[in-house]
């Protein structure tokens, strides 16, 4: 009789997930986001809440619905464009602003120019991978085998490097996006000052491309096809 020895494991299996993606969520989410528009406590326990409900959702459909599989891997399929977006934008970013520093005429208010709209494509890059692609990717793929084992390295890595992100990089270029820049030509000291606050040398578009090699291979792998329990 194995009807008192399997509930455990499955309660296990249901819960580890949550152990990962809501820290991410109340850090990401909560902490670094919305701590800007509510003060820092309540915002975490928002980004946490947010990292349960869809936890629970992902919990229903299983049950539910014939659409865990699919979903599964639509969401890593999400996860493989969103982070080629994001790693390829970034590298675009980074030879724009090489190759714009090297112009005689560049302006600091030309610059500023060239640099705001890359703001608003990441917040729509990281934002969607943040809320939703990498918190689903691992409620979907959390069952044994090599998938989660990828699924999981890539959300791990990619939430080391949100975190990395906010601590360093945001401040640098969002402080230095609130000045407007001369109009007279950049000095060279002037250029040099600008590369090290933008700082050209980021190296996240590498990272970004090794969240994507994982992806990849993961999305080589079949996706779960969960028992349901009627």
């Amino acid at each position: 009789m194995n009807t008192i020895t399997t509930p455990r494991p499955m309660l296990r299996q249901r819960v580890q997930p949550y152990l990962l993606v809501v820290p991410f969520t109340a850090v990401i989410t909560g902490w670094f986001n919305l701590s800007e528009a509510m003060p820092a406590p309540f915002a975490v326990v928002v980004g946490a809440a947010w990292g349960v409900l869809l936890g629970l959702l992902v919990g229903w459909m299983k049950r539910r619905t014939r659409w865990d599989s699919p979903m599964e891997d639509i969401t890593v399929a999400s996860g493989i464009v969103a982070v080629a977006f994001a790693a390829c934008g970034g590298l675009a970013f980074l030879m724009a602003f090489d190759g714009a520093l090297d112009a005689e005429s560049l302006t600091g208010e030309a610059l500023h120019a060239l640099f705001m709209p890359a703001i608003p494509y990441y917040i729509v890059a990281n934002g969607v991978l943040e809320m939703l692609i990498m918190p689903l990717m691992l409620y979907l793929g959390w069952r044994p085998g090599r998938r989660r084992i990828l699924i999981v390295a890539a959300a791990t890595i990619y939430f080391v490097m949100r975190v990395w992100t906010y601590l360093v990089f945001v401040p640098a270029r969002l402080g230095w996006a609130e000045g407007e820049g001369a109009t007279n030509a950049l000095t060279p000291s002037e250029r040099l000052q600008a590369a090290e606050d933008l700082m050209l040398n980021d190296p996240r578009w590498i990272v970004l491309l090794v969240i994507l090699g994982l992806l990849l291979l993961a999305m080589q792998m079949p996706a779960s096809k969960t028992t349901r329990v009627r």
